[in-house]
């Protein structure tokens, strides 16, 4: 479907204008749901990760996921702001905090929340955002983990958007030794090494991209669709609605997940470049010596 300018404009600026009213996570279903809001994560990154809040981490549906069988991710609320980057990511973290690390399973390119050119409506309860669909690759080995849904709007300020929500990945059952564990205030039973083992093999996936949270790395000016950087992008993507994609801006590099700004690099100096050696000339002979005259023998 083709806009007018005048359309465009017109969508352009109800993305703009609707800055109390943006869209949430609704599945899988995330902590606090009863009470979580739509804003972004504060341009400072002090709500990092989750949206820290009173009973961030209340807990209201733990989601089952099977490796490998198709997961829906959808949303409430209308403000879509033109669609964005977003990225699906896990840590073992139960209430993670911003040293936790996030490993990136799913990264959409374009398209999400949605493909409109604006927002799909006024209705911060209502509907209209896309629907995606995503799976829980091989490599993450059963147990409980903490989800969290990234975006970066395409329309509007610079921001980043985060849920969180529980999640029990299940596949093929073994035996393990077993413990006690303590969480959310109940018992449950955990194999002693499976944390670890868990925390190895999520080693291979990419980090989480993290931007717009006084990181010092930014999304580009408005109107543009974030390309995710290399190191960060995974291999489950999905490329939607057929945006141009633009890089970040600032220090994007690394893997750095936390609020705050990164320290500076230490300065390497790099030692002078010597100056090609000039080949040595033959020393110059030695001056000749002045010979005596010859003696002359005295007359009789």
């Amino acid at each position: 479907m083709r806009y007018s300018p005048i359309q465009l404009s017109a969508l352009v600026a109800a993305a703009i204008g609707i800055a109390s009213a943006h869209i949430i996570m609704e599945s899988p279903v995330p902590y606090g749901a009863d009470h979580i809001n739509s804003e972004p994560l504060l341009p400072d990154g002090s709500d990092f990760p989750c949206k820290q809040r009173d009973n961030v981490y209340k807990l209201i549906k733990q989601n089952v996921m099977p490796i490998g069988q198709p997961q829906t991710l959808s949303f409430r609320g209308q403000a879509t702001h033109g669609g964005g980057t977003c990225q699906i990511s896990l840590t073992t973290d139960k209430q993670p905090t911003k040293d936790s690390t996030w490993k990136v399973i799913e990264t959409i390119e374009g398209g999400c929340p949605s493909t409109f050119p604006g927002n799909v409506g006024t209705d911060p309860s209502g509907y209209g955002a896309d629907k995606f669909q995503f799976t829980i690759p091989s490599q993450v080995p059963p147990g409980d983990y903490t989800l969290a849904w990234t975006w970066f709007n395409k329309i509007g300020n610079r921001e980043m958007y985060m849920n969180c929500a529980p999640v029990t990945v299940t596949g093929t059952q073994e035996k393990r030794y077993e413990r006690s564990v303590r969480v959310h205030g109940h018992h449950h039973r955990e194999a002693a090494s499976s944390i670890s083992k868990r925390e190895s093999a999520l080693a291979s996936l990419p980090n989480m991209f993290v931007a717009n949270i006084g990181n010092g790395c930014s999304t580009a000016v408005s109107g543009t669709t974030l390309a995710i950087p290399q190191q960060h992008l995974g291999t489950n993507v999905q490329n939607i609605g057929g945006d141009t994609l633009t890089p970040p801006v600032g220090s994007c590099g690394g893997g750095a997940q936390t609020g705050s700004s990164p320290a500076p690099a230490p300065s390497v100096e790099t030692p002078p470049t010597p100056a090609p050696a000039t080949p040595q000339q033959p020393p110059p002979p030695p001056p000749a010596q002045p010979q005596a005259p010859p003696a002359v023998a005295p007359a009789p």
